[in-house]
């Protein structure tokens, strides 16, 4: 059973057992086999398509267990991407490194949208959300940009928001009010998701990028919340102190509305490092397990499919714990785990090959270099990029690397 018919049975067999027995005879029937035709007609629709799925630890492409080798584009303008006729602009450069990508052996990319809500989405005066963007085309730019990545078999996961800066009032008040983020919910992520469901190249959504990053750093009885640990290695560098509960909740509501439109699709979290997202070690602390996202939203289908952890080293030196320094199972995770971000030129001096070759070695199921734009620091450069894409493409013993997207 796939992960998808999974969470389909569990929201029926869940609805049944949640509803009372006269009421679901008088008032709910009609309700319940409401959904199950609404059910039906979706898997009709997406029969003769394949998704990118997850069984056990690893991931699938119809029978086929595949290891996710690519690349952080991450942005060609950071924020102007899409919407707002933006993609006139950078289309055209977001398509050619699609292209290279695929050229050099990679199968999949991950971008950012929205980033910090400057462009995207669609604010009003009080800060709350009326729509994808001005001029309504957001949608429209994403659908380009899927069809084009699967023209060239390469997977997409779209980076809805970034917890590595928040600079932006509305940006951080969607965190913190549940209102306004209702808003967002309803007027932005829904028809998204919505609308590109049927985009075969749509590997899996991510909410945010290293909300980490903008954490407070507190003690509180409840460890999810906790975040003395992750502070000891630099969590909290923004300054915007935002509490660790309001970014689970954030995550968790958003993901659940993601699956309640597209109960296949997948759904991560990229994460600063390894110690936010691992109870293996006594200087780590997972705070995106099942129970801290449902504790802190409520929302039982607002969970991730599997953990994407960024690691780069220090002066020099990568942590003792870093996916480069052992294997995926000693962080004793029962999802399957992918290097979300790294680079050689912050590194140990390994070289792209090395590192490639081992992420591949050491029972990960995925490697994403920072980032295809090459600018910035701990950017590596886009040949030595293509070149550890390149190094791993023929491999097939822990996955495919070569996908026929559909």
């Amino acid at each position: 059973m796939t992960s998808f018919q999974t969470r389909l049975l569990f929201s029926i067999t869940g609805y049944i057992i949640a509803t009372p027995k006269r009421d679901f005879i008088q008032i709910k029937m009609t309700h319940f086999f409401a959904k199950v035709i609404i059910f039906t007609l979706f898997l009709g629709a997406l029969s003769n398509a394949e998704f990118l799925s997850v069984s056990g630890k690893d991931f699938y492409y119809g029978q086929s267990k595949v290891f996710l080798s690519g690349t952080n584009i991450a942005w060609n303008s950071y924020g102007y991407d899409f919407g707002n006729d933006n993609y006139a602009n950078s289309g055209p450069i977001l398509e050619q490194w699609i292209r290279e990508i695929a050229l050099a052996g990679g199968n999949i990319l991950r971008i950012w949208l929205h980033i910090e809500g400057d462009d995207t989405p669609l604010f009003d005066s009080q800060g709350n959300v009326t729509g994808t963007d001005r001029l309504g085309n957001l949608i429209r730019d994403l659908e380009t940009f899927l069809d084009v990545s699967a023209q060239n078999n390469v997977f997409v996961i779209p980076v809805l928001w970034n917890g590595a800066l928040m600079r932006n009032t509305n940006f951080v008040n969607l965190v913190l009010s549940d209102e306004k983020l209702q808003t967002y919910i309803d007027n932005a992520l829904r028809p998204m998701v919505r609308q590109l469901a049927s985009k075969p190249a749509l590997a899996a959504w991510e909410v945010m990028n290293e909300p980490e990053g903008s954490a407070l750093i507190e003690s509180n009885a409840n460890r999810c919340y906790d975040t003395t640990i992750i502070g000891r290695w630099g969590a909290g560098w923004t300054g915007a102190n935002i509490p660790m509960e309001r970014f689970l909740r954030f995550i968790n509501r958003q993901n659940a509305a993601i699956r309640q439109e597209d109960p296949k699709v997948l759904i991560t979290l990229g994460s600063w490092s390894e110690h936010s997202q691992t109870d293996a070690f006594s200087d780590s602390v997972n705070h995106y397990t099942d129970s801290c996202l449902i504790g802190a939203g409520g929302e039982q289908e607002g969970t991730i499919d599997f953990y994407q952890m960024h690691t780069y080293s220090w002066e020099g030196r990568w942590s003792d714990t870093s996916p480069f320094k052992i294997p995926a199972t000693a962080y004793q995770l029962t999802k399957p785990i992918v290097i979300g971000e790294f680079s050689s030129v912050c590194g140990e001096n390994e070289g792209v090959d090395t590192l490639w070759y081992n992420a591949y070695n050491s029972a990960y199921q995925g490697i994403w270099s920072w980032q295809y734009n090459a600018g910035g620091h701990c950017s590596d450069t886009k040949a030595d990029q293509n070149r550890g894409m390149t190094h791993i493409r023929n491999f097939a013993h822990n996955g495919q690397i070569p996908v026929n997207i559909q």
